[in-house]
């Protein structure tokens, strides 16, 4: 009976530590989908930048110069916010227990969705300012 409660007690501790395992490495790879999609619009940041560039130097109305230079400002903010978040992400969060691994991931996360979101906003906002001032 002993040996059986023992084969079992083994069995529950190494399937809890191969959950655990999972359960990090799902969160990481989530992480990660969110990171690889921000990385995928990086071409559209700087293709609006240049046509922001464009546009403030041909432009003609103070007023769209000022939008326009308004527009790139929040684009490099963002780019900017990215390269930080990019820079200080630790994916091997070696010497961490469970909990703060999944804390940490599920932090990084949040503040990459936020990007992602701020990324998205921004270069909507640009593309629709491009478009309506478009020389034609």
């Amino acid at each position: 009976m002993k040996k059986i409660l023992a084969a079992v007690i083994l069995s529950a501790t190494l399937f809890g530590c191969a959950d655990k395992q999972q359960q990090e490495k799902d969160l990481l790879n989530e992480v990660i989908i969110i990171h690889d999609r921000v990385m995928a619009k990086d071409e559209l940041v700087m293709i609006n930048k240049m046509k922001l560039d464009t546009l403030i130097k041909d432009s003609v109305s103070a007023e769209v110069t000022k939008k326009a230079n308004d527009l790139k400002g929040k684009l490099d903010s963002v780019d900017s916010r990215m390269e930080t978040w990019m820079h200080n992400f630790d994916a091997e969060n070696k010497g961490k227990s469970h909990t703060e691994i999944i804390t940490y991931l599920t932090d990084q996360k949040k503040q990459i969705s936020a990007l992602d979101s701020n990324l998205n906003g921004s270069v909507k906002e640009a593309d629709t300012f491009i478009k309506q001032n478009k020389k034609k």
